[in-house]
């Protein structure tokens, strides 16, 4: 798609707080990865409008909105397969695209959507391919790299899965498979593209349990409000490409919101030893 240059004024930045001491703007001695008024155009219409957003590293955040809120696009910037129209993207205080490319993949690991492949592979295959970043071309893979293959695919639970070709997998297993290889990246950033679409609710569990158990900051994006209240740690709520609220799920998923950036009614409750909002819909509003 090409874009366009704006043609009015740039908004204010829409600040992620609550989220990172430093999420009201980016300092070249920030770690982690960082959003700082980031902006998309594209065919002359606003996809993402001066967000800014700081995860706090180890964190498992969620990105909530509706359909078209810029949820994938600011994924997509986050890992630097997007160019910001306005605004920059840091990798510990370095903007990405100042970051060779391979080293800005052995730092993050995305997952997309869905993902499929007309090749013969088996589990193990795919695995292996997270450990492309972290060698030169034609070099052979070493010992650390087979350590860390059977070190996520035990992770995910798939060691009995090694050699079962990819396309006999169901949808459930090739998404644990994508997230197995991004282990195998050893990545301390995870960004994942609504992993759960498609599930079945045992799958969307188990997954979302996988991914908020590892020790790297994790970013996800998610339709269902109650998978997000029950796994992640932080929430960040976009609305035709700005943030309206970010923080604890606990704090930001209110009936006001929820009828506000979604146009519905709902009942949120308080469930579980940790209080975590339930979220109950009752209707469309008039």
């Amino acid at each position: 798609m090409k874009e366009t240059s704006p043609t009015e004024p740039e908004a204010p930045a829409a600040t992620a707080t609550g989220l990172h001491p430093t999420a009201t703007g980016v300092h070249a001695e920030a770690t982690g990865l960082h959003a700082d008024r980031v902006s998309r155009r594209a065919d002359g219409r606003l996809i993402l409008d001066g967000v800014t957003f700081a995860p706090e590293p180890g964190s498992t955040v969620g990105l909530l909105g509706p359909n078209g809120s810029g949820k994938s696009t600011l994924l997509r910037l986050l890992a630097g397969l997007l160019a910001p129209s306005t605004g920059v993207v840091t990798l510990d205080g370095t903007a990405l695209p100042a970051l060779p490319r391979r080293e800005v993949a052995r730092r993050l690991a995305v997952v997309e959507q869905q993902a499929d492949t007309q090749t013969e592979l088996t589990v193990l295959d795919v695995l292996r391919l997270g450990r492309v970043p972290h060698r030169r071309a034609w070099t052979p893979a070493s010992a650390h790299d087979e350590r860390a293959v059977r070190a996520a695919l035990e992770r995910a639970g798939l060691t009995d899965r090694a050699d079962q070709p990819w396309h006999t997998l169901s949808g459930g297993e090739r998404q644990r498979v994508q997230i197995a290889r991004a282990l195998a990246q050893e990545p301390r950033e995870l960004l994942l593209d609504e992993p759960t679409n498609h599930l079945d609710i045992h799958h969307q569990l188990d997954l979302l349990a996988l991914v908020t158990a590892l020790p790297v900051t994790t970013v996800v994006a998610l339709h269902d409000l109650n998978l997000a209240a029950m796994y992640c740690d932080q929430v960040l709520v976009l609305h035709a490409g700005r943030v309206v609220a970010a923080g604890a799920p606990g704090d930001v998923l209110t009936e006001r919101l929820i009828a506000e950036v979604y146009g519905v009614r709902a009942a949120v409750t308080r469930e579980g030893p940790e209080e975590r909002p339930h979220v109950r819909f009752l209707g469309t509003l008039a």
